[in-house]
């Protein structure tokens, strides 16, 4: 073990025996929060409207590092839309197995799931609004992210429904967002 991840373990492990008896669960939040440097951060997720993608915000508490919270953010999109009448992007049985950032602004997302598994009978336009809800949605929340590649249970992938091509990495399409709308998420 590194002398630096010796350290934090150290004070972990001081921090969940200096609470003694108060609430384990409290202190073991406090201190997983305290090394991994979570903190609240207001997200942006796109979903389908009649007039295009559209925003919606909320906050989490997420890892600092973005490589960290990505897959984070990606799990929070599949979670679907406040308003209960707007769709979910993908279909409700689909998962979020890996994310990663890499370099030169690259983001991999790595979707499964038995509906995406089996063939998932969605048309054209269901395909586009869960490719691109997801592609808006990650280069909104980060930065350093220009393109994001999509592969289904870690194999490049033609495509989810047969549809829309996802076999090179995809910048967002702003004209698919409602007219107005910031393309840029809050960070």
């Amino acid at each position: 073990m590194k002398p630096r991840g010796l350290i934090v373990a150290v004070v972990a492990l001081y921090l969940l025996f200096a609470a003694g008896c108060r609430s384990e669960k409290k202190t073991v939040e406090n201190a997983i929060a305290l090394v991994n440097k979570v903190s609240s951060r207001t997200i942006t997720l796109f979903f389908e409207s009649p007039e295009g993608l559209v925003p919606e915000q909320r906050t989490l508490p997420l890892p600092e590092s973005d490589a960290a919270a990505l897959s984070l953010v990606a799990r929070e999109l599949l979670k679907g839309s406040a308003n209960a009448s707007i769709p979910r992007p993908l279909p409700e049985d689909s998962v979020i197995r890996a994310a990663y950032l890499l370099p030169a602004g690259l983001a991999v997302v790595d979707v499964g799931g038995p509906t995406l598994d089996s063939g998932w009978n969605t048309g054209s336009h269901g395909e586009l609004i869960a490719v691109y809800s997801l592609v808006q949605t990650v280069v909104s929340n980060f930065p350093s992210v220009q393109r994001v590649r999509i592969v289904v249970n870690g194999q490049p992938a033609q495509t989810l429904a047969g549809h829309i091509e996802i076999d090179r990495s995809l910048r967002p399409l702003p004209y698919l967002l409602r007219p107005g709308t910031v393309a840029g998420g809050a960070r």
